[in-house]
Parts: C-alpha cells; sequence; structure tokens
C-alpha cells in the first residue's frame, strides 16, 4: 500500500513537472518563432536594400546632370506609396513602434493595426527601396524595427496555442530582435529596447526577450555569416593626455547632429500642417528636386545611406571635409522631408563619423580613425537620448573594446548636449505626435458611437 502511494507521488510529481516544461516551452515557442521569420525577413530587407544602394549608384553614374530628374520621381513613388496604402509606415518606424508599445495592453486595435501588420511590412519594404534607388539618404535598421514588431504583432494576433501574457513585452522583444537582425549587435539591440523603448514596462522584460534575440541573431548569422557592419578599424587605445580631444570632437558631432534632428522636427512639424495631397506632393517634388541639386553641384557623399562615407573615413587616411558633412547633413534633411518611408540611424552615423573627423583634422588631432568613431557614438546618443545603446552600438559594430572609454565619454556628452537643448529625443517628439493623434481620432470614434 505505501508502494502505491509512493509511486501515486512520483507520478503526480512528474506530471506537473512535465506539465511546467510544456507549458514553459509553449511560452517560449512564440518568441522563437517571430525572432526567426525577423531574421528571414530582416536580412532579406538587408539584401534588397544594398542591391538598391548599388542600382542608385549606376543610376548616378549613367545619367549625370540628368540624375537632377531621379530623386524627385522616386521620392514622389516613395510618398505616393505610403500616403495612399499606409500613412503610419512613412519616416523611421521607431516612433510609431513606441506608441505600439504603449498601446499594445489597451483595447485599441484598430490604432495598433495602423502602425502594426501585413500592410506595413509590405509598404515599408516597397517604400524605402524606392526612395534608395532615387538616391535618398536614409537608412533600413528604423524601419526593420517596424517591420520586425509587425512580424511579433502578427504572430500574437493569430497564435493559438497559448497565451502570451504581456504583448507590449512581446512588441519590445520583436524591437530588439530587429535591431539585432539589422545592425548584427544582438547586445545593442536588447540594451537599447530597455533605455529607450521598455520604460514602464521593464518588469514584463525577461527571458522571452533574450530568447527572441538569440534565435533572430543565430539566424541572421547562418545566412549573412559572421559580420561587422563597419568592419575591423584600426584605433588607439585610451590616452589620459588626448581626454580634452574625445570631449571636443564629441562636443562638435553632438551640437551639428543635435541642429539636424531639430531640423527633422520643423519638418514634421510643417508636413503635419499641410492637408490637402497637392500640396503635400509639391513638397515631397520641392525636396526631391533641393536634393537633385545638392548632389549633383555640392558633393555625391549625400547619396544613401552613408556607410561608403563611413569605410572611407574608417579604412583609409582620408579624413572628412566640410563639403561632406553639409552633404550629409542637407541629403538626409531633404530625404526625410519627402515623407515616404525611410529611417535615420544610418544617415545619422555618417554625419556624426564626418563631423568627427572632419574636426578632428581642422583641430589637428592625431585619433585617426577613433575621431570617426566617436563622433558616432555622441551623435547617436544625440537622436536616441539613449548613450548606454549608442556606444554599444558601436563597439558591437566594429569590435574596438580598446575604444570602449573614449565612446562612453562621446555618448555622454552627445545625450547631455542634446538634452541640454531639446528635452524630447527626436523619436519621442514624433511619437508623442503620434499618440496625440490617434487619441483624438480614438475620440472621434467614441463620440459617433
Amino acid at each position: 500500500m505505501e508502494f502505491s502511494k509512493s509511486t501515486q507521488t512520483i507520478y503526480d510529481e512528474s506530471s506537473k513537472k512535465i506539465s511546467e516544461i510544456k507549458g514553459y516551452f509553449l511560452r517560449l515557442l512564440p518568441f522563437w518563432i517571430a525572432g526567426a521569420i525577423t531574421a528571414l525577413v530582416a536580412t532579406g530587407y538587408a539584401q534588397l536594400f544594398s542591391w538598391a544602394e548599388h542600382l542608385s549608384q549606376k543610376i548616378y553614374d549613367v545619367t549625370g546632370l540628368w540624375f537632377i530628374l531621379i530623386p524627385p520621381v522616386f521620392f514622389v513613388l516613395s510618398w505616393v506609396l505610403v500616403e495612399k496604402f499606409a500613412p503610419r509606415a512613412n519616416g523611421s518606424g521607431i516612433p510609431q513602434l513606441m506608441v505600439a508599445v504603449d498601446l499594445a495592453e489597451q483595447k485599441q486595435s484598430s490604432v495598433i493595426k495602423s502602425l502594426l501588420g501585413w500592410r506595413i511590412i509590405i509598404v515599408k519594404v516597397l517604400s524605402s527601396i524606392l526612395g534608395v534607388i532615387g538616391g535618398g539618404a536614409i537608412g533600413r535598421e528604423g524601419p526593420t524595427l517596424q517591420i520586425s514588431g509587425s512580424i511579433f504583432h502578427l504572430v500574437n494576433k493569430y497564435w493559438k496555442f497559448s497565451e502570451i501574457q504581456n504583448r507590449s513585452a512581446f512588441l519590445l522583444a520583436g524591437a530588439a530582435s530587429g535591431l539585432a537582425s539589422a545592425f548584427n549587435t544582438p547586445l545593442g539591440g536588447i540594451v537599447y529596447v530597455v533605455e529607450e523603448l521598455a520604460k514602464s514596462h521593464l518588469n514584463s522584460f525577461r527571458t522571452g526577450v533574450l530568447h527572441a534575440v538569440i534565435c533572430a541573431g543565430i539566424i541572421s548569422q547562418m545566412i549573412m555569416g559572421s559580420y561587422l557592419y563597419l568592419g575591423y578599424p584600426k584605433v588607439a587605445g585610451f590616452s589620459f593626455s588626448q581626454l580634452w580631444q574625445y570631449l571636443v570632437v564629441a562636443l562638435f558631432a553632438a551640437l551639428i547632429v543635435t541642429l539636424f534632428t531639430q531640423s527633422l522636427k520643423a519638418v514634421v512639424i510643417y508636413r503635419g500642417k499641410l492637408v490637402s495631397f497637392k500640396s503635400k506632393l509639391f513638397f515631397t517634388v520641392t525636396a526631391g528636386f533641393l536634393f537633385s541639386l545638392m548632389v549633383v553641384f555640392i558633393s555625391k557623399t549625400g547619396l544613401g545611406p552613408g556607410q561608403e562615407t563611413l569605410n572611407r573615413l574608417l579604412f583609409s587616411e582620408q579624413m572628412a571635409s566640410l563639403t561632406d558633412i553639409v552633404a550629409r547633413f542637407l541629403g538626409s534633411a531633404f530625404t526625410y522631408a519627402n515623407g515616404g518611408a525611410g529611417g535615420v540611424f544610418a544617415p545619422i552615423l555618417s554625419l556624426g563619423g564626418s563631423v568627427g573627423s572632419f574636426f578632428s583634422s581642422a583641430l589637428e588631432f592625431e585619433l585617426g580613425p577613433l575621431s570617426v568613431l566617436i563622433g558616432m557614438s555622441a551623435g547617436l546618443a544625440a537622436l536616441t537620448h539613449s548613450p548606454l545603446t549608442s556606444f554599444i552600438l558601436i563597439l558591437e559594430m566594429t569590435d574596438r573594446h580598446r575604444a570602449i572609454f573614449p565612446l562612453m565619454l562621446a555618448a555622454i556628452v552627445g545625450h547631455g548636449v542634446s538634452r541640454w537643448i531639446s528635452q524630447q529625443s527626436f523619436y519621442e517628439f514624433v511619437s508623442e505626435r503620434i499618440l496625440k493623434e490617434t487619441s483624438t481620432v480614438v475620440g472621434k470614434n467614441e463620440s459617433s458611437d
């Protein structure tokens, strides 16, 4: 009799343990599935984006002065696609994801649907590719986050085998997976969503995100290889005697990138005041022609997301010129003004790196490629107001651990300068406007009901 009771106890405990393991497995399975899909889509998007960049360069080389007509045409196509089919697919995509995370636990499915979903994925990819073919100075990193958030949203929508208890945390896992896939920076992906996106969702931000990032990262590396976004630049280690030089270079990069982000805010405000299709079309065409004139008559450095510029500055003895800075600044601003899809992450890295290189050379600092990395770290912190993410991303992109302290200092300077000028980061500014617009729409719908 005692033996049977003991056997029954063991059986009950074993069944309970198996049930717990099964439940744990089913809770993690949607993170694995969504992370794997994100990796496949993100790597495919990266390759398509690279193809578009090369095509744009060929078009520029072949057309000569006739290139003036190319950007306006493709900018209009990029914008019309967004305007007609998915207005919330415009711009970077990170502010839209921030809003979706905030609203995920609320019963506002119509609002979430306008920010994330099948239509967003398709329009985001097509619009950004059209913008790049037209020479636009945009990146794929922000769009990848909105695309990955959409993938996780869709998995959450169709997953029926277990309950996804916290939808906000699930979308945060999508953001981390997207950034990890876009830059091949898994640690940066996790840190970014904690620092920039998570905010009040930190308590639920645990194992699932890590699993999603690992899954996305492994599959991305299986497809793309174990690559670094910016390779292995040769940089000097930390030198106390050059500390003030690090700070000066970071200060200039932070000031210019902050000025750039403020100009983008002005563009967002102005475009928001445009109501009619004709006025928006005229603004887009104007931005396209201004971009064309800048590229043809000032410098072609303003073409594309700017990775080619960074590679030139990091792996040759060339230093950036003032023209490079002007071209990257205006090229990115005119491209963003067109209203189509496209990120500012990569253009900011290029702008910040160019500023760092130029002022290091102008002031006769002997920092070499380190000045580029310092400018990138300061610039990214000025854009995002996320200093921890900024230096970790640059660190993972280059694998230059000996530069960790200059990068940390640059990120602190970039964050401080930007916060001193404006309390809101660019992404926070845009997401707040989206929240106001969506709350107005929801209020009207409720009053009509």
